[in-house]
């Protein structure tokens, strides 16, 4: 029922759409459709690198396992963001892919390599680098929420 939806929506916008905003939805939906195929081979890979973890007889869940886990599961979590991003902006013929969602999905990926990050010592200005990127990122996205939120409070 949505799908029909959805169909007769971009068929109904189809006939006012400009020839690049046209390129801009057939570009959209081959990448929704490539990252979804994308999707589904991480989830594959990470239930099967779970259930080897839990089947293994006798074998304890070394330390080192446990972030490439997270890390897969991280991984997953971008995807899935971004691939509704691009899918909800060809429901709703909206520009592309939001810079909001692009920042939410530039968090996700450091916060991804700061849990990733090895025991062993690192230098103190790769953390320190970490640290600055994920404060100022959050302030963009802070200040883009404050500007959309002023934006619809005047509509």
């Amino acid at each position: 029922m949505r799908n029909r939806w959805f169909l007769e929506r971009l068929r109904t916008n189809w006939t006012v759409l400009t020839i690049y905003e046209r390129f801009e939805q057939i570009v959209s939906l081959v990448i929704s459709l490539l990252l979804s195929i994308l999707i589904l081979a991480a989830l594959w890979n990470l239930i099967s690198s779970v259930a080897h973890l839990i089947n293994t007889p006798g074998a304890v869940v070394q330390e080192d396992q446990f972030p490439v886990v997270f890390g897969s599961i991280m991984s997953l979590l971008m995807a899935l963001e971004f691939n509704h991003t691009i899918f909800h902006s060809i429901q709703h013929r909206g520009q592309i892919v939001r810079v909001k969602t692009v920042v939410l999905i530039a968090i996700l990926g450091i916060s991804r390599e700061y849990i990733l990050l090895d025991a062993k010592p690192l230098h103190a200005a790769i953390i320190v680098g970490y640290g600055i990127s994920i404060l100022c990122l959050g302030i963009v996205y802070y200040v883009l929420d404050i500007r959309e939120s002023s934006n619809s409070s005047f509509r």
